[in-house]
């Protein structure tokens, strides 16, 4: 939680940590359905099922014998109904279990694999040709309200937007905010220097910041560590001056025992060299 309304510059500022959107109250059924409805219906299912023990009790001889095998056996429905059910939740998209956002692991569509061209072709080896490493790794390309755009590596999503800017999740608990300003400061490095001041985020501890090189614009990562429901995580911050009236920051966040791993580095380098700004 950086600067809030302390904020002393144009520079995107460091946001609250998410939480959890409150669930919406319920009705009581009969704040949406009459009374006197409710009496009714029960009343019809009743009889409907008092209809239905009668006509199996005094006519159901015949029907008992011939659901019966050759060999005098009844015969068993089949569970796979349910055991199909079982197999598509268990294989399906959900949270990791420990993260405190929703992370998504494919496509919501049901596509078993996210990986067509931005042509909409699926991949083969004539649209493999001339991609980069980092286009491969990209599932879906998303268009901000503000302009930019940036490529979603797979199991990502666009969650919501807001006065922070636009908040996406991905697989184990990753986030990602992109804020955006159209008065940007200078120095990338001082404005950072000064937002940590602000900082009140749980068990924070600054890793580093520091001017770094990033295509040709200004920029400065501003890393650093917290917890968050008992779990620790690991964020960097990418402040950045694309021109006189434009100013970005990527705010990426993992577990921080999932820092070193291939699937953290591999997705900040697509995050971050996917990114265009307002043309």
């Amino acid at each position: 939680n950086a600067a809030g309304g302390a904020r002393s510059s144009g520079w995107p500022v460091v946001p609250p940590p998410d939480l959890p959107a409150r669930p919406v109250p319920r009705a009581p059924l009969t704040d949406v359905v009459p009374r006197r409805t409710l009496i009714i219906i029960a009343v019809v299912v009743a009889l409907a099922v008092l209809g239905t023990v009668l006509a199996l009790t005094l006519g159901g001889g015949d029907d008992d014998k011939g659901a019966e095998g050759g060999n005098g056996g009844k015969a068993v429905a089949s569970a796979g109904a349910s055991g199909d059910t079982k197999q598509d939740e268990e294989s399906g998209t959900g949270t990791d279990g420990s993260a405190s956002d929703p992370a998504t692991d494919g496509d919501p569509t049901g596509a078993p694999d996210a990986g067509a061209s931005a042509s909409g072709t699926t991949d083969g080896e004539s649209d493999d040709a001339g991609k980069s490493e980092d286009d491969e790794d990209v599932a879906t390309t998303h268009q901000g309200g503000q302009g930019y755009r940036i490529g979603l590596p797979e199991g990502w999503k666009f969650a919501s937007t807001g006065s922070s800017g636009d908040r996406f999740t991905g697989p184990r608990g990753q986030k990602l905010l992109v804020a955006w300003t159209s008065t940007p400061k200078g120095d990338p490095v001082a404005d950072w220097k000064s937002q940590e001041q602000y900082m009140v985020r749980s068990n924070y501890q600054k890793v580093r910041i520091e001017k770094v090189g990033y295509r040709d614009w200004n920029a400065a990562d501003w890393e650093f560590t917290y917890t968050d429901g008992g779990t620790k995580y690991r964020t960097v911050d990418r402040g950045f001056v694309v021109n006189d009236h434009q100013g970005y920051a990527l705010m990426y966040t993992a577990k921080a025992a999932d820092w070193g791993d291939d699937l953290r580095r591999d997705t900040w380098r697509t995050l971050s060299k996917t990114f265009e700004p307002k043309s």
